[in-house]
């Protein structure tokens, strides 16, 4: 082999060895960035629990990737036992973090945040607890902003309403009840990730004694405080409209009764979902299995 023909066969291969080492970090690279985006898609799916276990395990089941079939099964485990993990704590964490509004107040003069209106002191009766505090609700409705009446008249309760808009009006379909309350020194609690949400919220207090506040509540989420007592404002011997909230039991004061959750807007958040969630995909784990020995 003369001189030149050497150099050149001793090119080639040195080409042949650099080209051959950029293909193999090419796709060592290529693998990286393929499975970087497979795992950030299965976080994203899980944190929302809004991606159905077939649709996740259809990603794995569906690549074409020839390395994906060569990923021990050990590897695979971690990776989907680490995603759902991630998807829990994500789920746990926006709970934590949840919204939470009030002590509501009460005032009609000043027009307090998500105040429709009151109702001093209240109707008794009148078919039942739901169907009592639609009644309120929808006569509140029907007043002109920031009046006050006595319905019926004269004797009638004292109506006083703000200039809160409103939504529809109030039905007892899907009403939600609380009572049974105690004497405390916090505010009672309404989570609405665990009743779902609603247009309306009516709050009573001692009944013939206290008074109803009815609430504007539509789009709000999370949890809301009420005030455990609370009792009409006198000014010179008159009813003002508002009423006074308290959290500890104070003179002229009075327990709260119940409340109401009207015109259901959504459901009650699935606490099941994450939980079945992760069975499936570790059910799914076996098809991943097989496809793998295949």
């Amino acid at each position: 082999m003369s001189r030149n023909e050497y150099l050149t066969s001793l090119d080639v291969s040195q080409g042949s060895q650099s080209s051959g080492k950029l293909t193999n970090s090419f796709r060592s690279t290529a693998t990286v960035i393929f499975y970087l985006s497979l795992i950030v898609n299965v976080l994203r799916s899980l944190a929302h629990s809004m991606l159905p276990s077939q649709v996740l395990f259809g990603m794995v089941l569906r690549s074409d990737n020839t390395e994906l079939k060569k990923m021990k099964m050990k590897n695979i485990i971690k990776w989907l036992g680490a995603s759902v993990v991630f998807g829990l704590l994500s789920l746990a964490t926006q709970r934590a973090h949840a919204t939470t509004i009030g002590p509501l107040e009460m005032s009609y003069t000043s027009n307090s945040p998500y105040l429709l209106g009151t109702v001093l002191p209240g109707l008794q009766g009148n078919g039942g607890q739901a169907a009592r505090d639609a009644a309120m609700t929808n006569t509140l409705l029907g007043m002109g902003f920031h009046t006050q009446a006595r319905i019926p008249f004269p004797n009638g309760p004292l109506y006083s309403r703000t200039t809160l808009p409103g939504n529809g009006p109030a039905t007892t379909t899907g009403a939600v009840l609380g009572t049974g309350f105690g004497d405390g020194t916090t505010p009672i609690t309404i989570d609405l990730s665990q009743t779902g949400t609603f247009e309306y919220l009516v709050v009573a207090y001692d009944g013939p004694n206290g008074g109803v506040a009815v609430f504007d509540i539509a789009g709000v989420t999370g949890t809301i405080e009420i005030y455990r007592y609370a009792k009409p404002e006198v000014v010179n011997g008159v009813r003002t409209g508002n009423l006074l909230g308290s959290n500890t039991m104070r003179r002229g004061y009075f327990r709260i009764t119940s409340y109401t959750l009207l015109n259901p807007t959504g459901s009650v958040p699935d606490g099941g979902a994450t939980v079945m969630l992760l069975g499936a995909s570790l059910g799914g784990l076996g098809m991943v299995r097989r496809f793998i020995m295949r």
